[in-house]
């Protein structure tokens, strides 16, 4: 059973106010609420953050990953050409193709799983 003691001990309370005590708690209360409306957005937007960032990370992983059995093969392809046409493997080539992935990994790999999940930062309206 709720006691309505302390509803009318708060409203005696205010009649023993003027105006502008009334409206310096009405600000107040106003305040608080804004204040509280202000933390959950905070919390709703770190969360957001954090499923953005690992989606953005298992995307990124699956990239590289790609990219890396993607070398690998073309490595193989590489090294088997080479061989049927008894062509010296240069090892040059392999370090500028490497350097080539590894720049594919950092730039592209970044820019597509940012762009997937660019929708985890968008406002929910």
């Amino acid at each position: 059973m709720i006691s309505h003691n302390n509803d009318f001990a708060g409203l005696n309370s205010l009649r023993t106010k003027n105006i502008s005590e009334i409206s310096e708690l009405i600000k107040e209360a106003k305040e608080n609420k804004k204040n509280l409306n202000i933390d959950c957005n905070e919390g709703e937007n770190i969360e957001h953050l954090k499923i953005f960032a690992e989606n953005q990370g298992n995307c990124f992983s699956i990239c590289k990953n790609n990219l890396i059995k993607r070398f690998e093969k073309d490595i193989e392809e590489y090294k088997n050409f080479s061989y049927k046409n008894n062509i010296n493997i240069n090892e040059e080539n392999i370090k500028k193709l490497e350097s080539d992935y590894k720049y594919l990994e950092n730039q592209f790999c970044f820019y597509v799983c940012s762009k997937k999940y660019f929708h985890l930062l968008q406002d929910n309206k």
